[in-house]
């Protein structure tokens, strides 16, 4: 997206769910029963599918003489190993503990014609970076999606070892299926074992992102953010739970957005990504067209409201995810995909934002691109999706067709690209996704000098960054 400068969209979301649904919405959720092109969930579901659904929807559409991206390049990286995951695609983020990686899995309807494979979330040995071993599986339930996975060592006096939660999703339209949070003691990473669940208030899609930190006085927290509860009237936008107990988590508190705004092509807010950081004591929620919120939780049972990071000279804003630094910087990632879904004349696919903590307050000071990024070509996805930071200035950002972006930033917030990592384009085993370069997920580790890449239909790719 370009930095100009458009109105705010004030779009109440209520004429909507009138047309689809008439009525402004129920504080009920639906019962069983009802049918997935029931009004309301037709409407959410449509909604669902106006991202990246319908980003590949057009390249589909165009078919492979359309795909024309770049692949196959390399530069300041390292290539180590490669794993398929099994070879059956849909992968998703990608999380990195210790010597043990793991990938979790996309679904979409298969009312839609689009697989739900559920075929869970993959542990993989690469203590020998070379020779990635596929150990284990964490297993999601049938018609679900297990996109996120976060695993942290926590001791508590009901549980001590490597604890896992992954967020569970519903794959579309109403399903009679658990969907929530489930945890997994990984202490072993090739037999794990499930232990408890959370669920969300249905007809509510699942957690979508998730996050996992104990706090200094030993109290293991969780939380779910749950994309579309405002819009079903019936859900908990961002949940917090209580897992230091991970045989009996428990809800302790929510927290929804009061500014309902719309802006640019995907008009809407909603909560997306939540994120821990100082320990535990803040959580940073990114909610797409309203900004990145920072909630003080302190005290977890009252989540307090101190900041709202508002992307306003983006023409489209949708706050995917974000990542502090040394609580002195905030990257932003906004997940934009303008120019397949509403096109060309709607902007380009964005940047990342880099904006300076002081204070409690933030500041804009510098955006990090990529030449496709700043284009509106439609023959890839070139949108920015998650960003890490090693040290102090290093950032690693995932970005679908433009790959790996290694990029640096200054005290002043100039920034600069050191690498990329754009790995071959391979097909598609469900036959869904085009045969483009689709990087997902970032994960890092200094200690290992790695960088992990997850790519949606090639697997886990195992990188080490040269000249850091």
């Amino acid at each position: 997206m370009g930095r100009r400068a458009l109105g705010v969209a004030f779009a109440a979301f209520a004429p909507l769910l009138l047309v689809a649904n008439g009525s402004a919405g129920s504080s009920e959720p639906a019962p069983p029963h009802i049918a997935p092109d029931h009004g309301l969930t037709a409407s959410i579901e449509r909604l669902r599918g106006g991202g990246i659904v319908a980003a590949v929807e057009r390249l589909r559409v165009a078919g492979p003489a359309g795909w024309t991206a770049p692949q196959d390049q390399v530069l300041n990286f390292q290539v180590l190993g490669h794993s398929d995951l099994g070879g059956g695609g849909f992968n998703a983020d990608v999380w990195l503990h210790g010597t043990t990686a793991f990938v979790g899995v996309w679904g979409r309807d298969p009312v839609e014609g689009i697989p739900c494979p559920a075929t869970g979330v993959k542990v993989v040995d690469i203590a020998d970076p070379t020779t990635p071993v596929l150990v284990s599986v964490l297993q999601n339930p049938e018609l679900t999606t297990a996109e996120d996975v976060v695993v942290r060592t926590v001791a508590t006096p009901y549980f001590t070892g490597d604890l896992a939660v992954v967020g569970i999703q519903s794959c579309g339209g109403y399903r009679d299926v658990f969907r929530g949070l489930q945890f997994y003691d990984v202490t072993n990473p090739a037999a794990p074992v499930q232990l408890g669940q959370w669920e969300v208030v249905r007809p509510t899609m699942g957690c979508h992102e998730v996050d996992l930190v104990q706090t200094p006085a030993g109290r293991v927290l969780a939380a779910c953010s749950t994309p579309f509860a405002e819009q079903y009237d019936a859900g908990e936008p961002l949940a917090i739970i209580d897992a230091t107990n991970p045989l009996a988590p428990v809800k302790v508190s929510t927290f929804t957005d009061t500014l309902q705004i719309g802006v640019g092509c995907y008009s809407l807010s909603f909560a997306h990504s939540p994120r821990f950081a100082q320990n535990g004591r803040r959580l940073y929620v990114s909610y797409w067209d309203a900004g990145t919120i920072e909630l003080d939780i302190s005290n977890p049972a009252n989540p307090i409201f101190v900041n709202r990071t508002q992307l306003l000279l983006d023409e489209d804003r949708d706050n995917h995810s974000m990542t502090e630094v040394g609580g002195r910087w905030m990257i932003i990632n906004p997940e934009d995909f303008s120019p397949n879904v509403c096109g060309p004349s709607s902007g380009g696919w964005g940047e990342a934002w880099l904006y300076q903590r002081r204070n409690g307050q933030t500041r804009f000071r510098g955006t990090f691109a990529t030449p496709n990024s700043q284009s509106t070509r439609t023959d890839g996805i070139y949108t920015v999706h998650n960003t890490e930071v090693w040290g102090t200035n290093q950032a690693f950002s995932s970005w679908y067709t433009d790959g790996i972006r290694w990029w640096q930033f200054s005290k002043t917030g100039q920034t600069r690209e050191h690498g990329y990592f754009l790995p071959p384009a391979v097909p598609d085993p469900n036959g869904y996704w085009p045969t483009e370069v689709l990087i997902w997920g970032v994960a890092i580790s200094p200690d290992l000098d790695l960088v992990l890449a997850s790519d949606i239909n090639g697997g886990l790719y195992i990188l080490r960054p040269i000249g850091l």
